[in-house]
């Protein structure tokens, strides 16, 4: 698909974007309180959530800011229905935030010091939902599940893996970038502010099927996912092996991805064909749906 930019002007010259302002939402017509009452048969709740930390090493970093909006959609349509309950905290990280951290999302020293995450009521409003939504699921889960035990019960669903963002003509699954590619953007690289433009940006159609784009991806978290593990792939193959999505596993020394269960039978047979040239040496391991993003 030829590649999309959403607000761009009839002579191809301009693009204009507006600024997201508080919790936007394209939902239906017929998203009534009456209406969600009546048919809460269909009626499903998730979170979409996201975290600042004081940096990439999930193990040794913190969290220092969280942002999490609990919503209703439609089980049959992935329409978002309304936003039911909020939570956003900055957390005191007990050191000194980076320049490079202060300087990407906008929070200081002073703006965290003394403040703290009340954990038994972000449990309490995970626990209501049954999907977790972040844009970035392998990296925001383990900082979650390390102080919330209903997270760790729980499925979640990341919209940067389970939505197919190059099929649909864009260049980069980025959600800054996305964001853009839709006409819109919000203030600094915050945590309430990403969690707004991500649950906006899924209430938004589907050029082509007219449906939004959390449909796809609540579809795409109810699908059984496989750890495709290349042992012993041959030196030679490794250029392949990165071209085709694998990353290498340096502490265990071998080459794997994540992929649907039901894309198995192609991936090995490709495996069979290019790394291996005869029978597939390697092994798989299915994960479990509420296992899915963890470490």
């Amino acid at each position: 698909m030829a590649f999309r930019w959403i607000g761009k002007s009839a002579d191809g010259k301009s693009v204009t974007l507006k600024h997201l302002e508080d919790c936007k939402l394209n939902t239906p017509p017929y998203a009534t309180t009456t209406w969600v009452r009546d048919n809460a048969d269909i009626v499903r709740v998730a979170a979409i959530l996201d975290v600042e930390t004081t940096g990439l090493n999930q193990a040794e970093d913190t969290i220092i800011e969280i942002g999490i909006r609990q919503f209703l959609f439609n089980k049959n349509t992935g329409e978002v229905l309304a936003v039911t309950k909020s939570y956003s905290s900055f957390q005191d990280p007990g050191k000194p935030i980076s320049a490079e951290i202060q300087a990407l999302t906008g929070i200081t020293d002073e703006m965290v010091a003394g403040k703290h995450i009340d954990w038994t009521a972000v449990d309490a409003l995970l626990n209501e939902c049954q999907l977790i939504i972040a844009h970035n699921a392998k990296f925001d889960r383990p900082f979650i599940d390390r102080r919330s035990k209903t997270s760790a019960e729980r499925v979640w669903a990341c919209s940067f893996k389970q939505v197919e963002w190059s099929d649909k003509g864009f260049t980069s699954p980025k959600l800054e970038l996305l964001n853009i590619y839709h006409g819109f953007f919000t203030d600094s690289h915050r945590a309430i502010n990403d969690v707004d433009a991500l649950l906006y940006l899924l209430s938004l159609p589907d050029a082509e099927t007219q449906k939004p784009y959390l449909f796809e991806l609540i579809n795409n978290a109810r699908r059984p996912m496989t750890h495709v593990i290349a042992t012993s792939a041959p030196f030679e193959s490794k250029d392949h092996l990165k071209g085709r999505g694998y990353n290498w596993d340096s502490i265990n020394r071998f080459w794997s991805k994540i992929i649907f269960k039901d894309e198995v039978p192609d991936e090995t047979k490709w495996l069979e064909e290019t790394v291996y040239c005869g029978p597939f040496g390697g092994m798989t391991r299915d994960i479990a749906l509420v296992d899915g993003f963890k470490n």
